[in-house]
């Protein structure tokens, strides 16, 4: 989703470069600042916080330092961010998997939405239905039509995996799975890279993943096969692969993958503004903006905090009702 953009970040924004408040009027330290990203090195959201790390760190006159801590679908790494001190010295690189869909997912994951506050979007993404190229299906009506060959049929029940149980990936695919009428078995990884080599080397059938970064490239390279994105239209660099829609008749089945920055709510409302206007000039940065549209995501636009409040608070809402609905969370 692009967010309109505030008129205000702008103004901010220039008054802050026009003083020369950089590393002074931020955070006046030597200390690198931590970047955490709760997924393994080379996913999407890795790769998301790599490239946005450069300007950033320009703006903030701080060192930022990427520290993956995979596991939980991506509460490990926000435990780690919510028991730190509260000085806004750590980032969390989040999304709707770990935010918002894995407490709802597993009851050993305790943090909350609401425990943290988004300071910005980095990028947006649709999301892809593919496969290994061993699959025997070339469009979704044949990966639908293998899906539903009886037990005991050549190549029946198709298994999935997603990046863990109640991520975004989860998520759709049993969204996917419901309307079609389809019976798949569920695979959870522990990241987006894993998956990846497991569905190339066909250990696992499909899989939803982001239409961006090096799946589509993948799919370009014939290393992937693309079905269906999950978008109201086709994406420019593939333009061969459908929509849900068109080919199934799917209604409203549009998700996308969102990068957003986070602290805890504990830190200081000053702290948090402060690091909003430095993550609204930084998102603007040319090179960054570029290196995200080459891999198919959108860049985020600046937005205040009361902006980030209401995104999270309508995607965590949105996501809890699809989430009962798929009968991931009890009704």
């Amino acid at each position: 989703m692009t967010l309109p953009i505030d008129r205000r970040i702008f103004l901010s924004a220039a008054a802050l470069a026009c003083s020369g408040v950089h590393a002074q009027g931020l955070f006046a330290s030597s200390r690198p600042m931590s970047f955490i990203v709760p997924y393994p090195a080379g996913g999407p959201a890795d790769v998301t916080a790599r490239q946005l790390e450069a300007p950033l760190s320009k703006v903030l006159g701080r060192t930022l330092v990427i520290d993956n801590v995979a596991g939980a679908g991506g509460s490990i790494g926000i435990q780690k961010l919510l028991a730190a001190p509260p000085d806004g010295q750590q980032l969390l690189m989040g999304t709707p998997s770990d935010v918002i869909l894995s407490p709802l997912a597993m009851a050993s994951v305790k943090h909350r939405p609401e425990q943290l506050r988004m300071l910005g979007l980095a990028s947006t993404a649709p999301l892809l239905l593919v496969s290994g190229p061993q699959l025997p299906a070339a469009r979704l009506e044949d990966v639908v039509a293998l899906a539903r060959k009886p037990q005991g049929a050549q190549a029946a029940g198709l298994t999935y995996g997603s990046i863990g149980l109640g991520s975004l990936y989860h998520l759709v695919m049993e969204d996917f799975a419901i309307r079609a009428k389809l019976t798949l078995t569920h695979a959870p990884y522990k990241g987006v890279s894993p998956l990846v080599q497991d569905l190339m080397g066909g250990q696992v059938d499909l899989a939803i993943l982001p239409a961006a970064g090096n799946v589509v490239d993948l799919v370009l390279q014939g290393k992937l096969r693309a079905y269906a994105v999950t978008d109201t239209r086709r994406l420019d660099r593939l333009p061969a692969v459908p929509t849900f829609a068109q080919v199934l008749g799917f209604k409203d089945f549009v998700y996308e993958i969102w990068g957003g920055l986070f602290v805890p709510r504990t830190v200081p409302l000053d702290v948090a503004q402060r690091l909003n206007g430095a993550i609204s000039q930084a998102v603007q940065d040319a090179e960054f903006r570029q290196q995200v549209a080459m891999g198919g995501a959108v860049a985020g636009s600046p937005m205040t905090l009361d902006d980030g409040e209401r995104m999270l608070t309508e995607q965590t809402a949105r996501y809890r009702r699809v989430a009962q609905a798929v009968k991931l969370v009890p009704q």
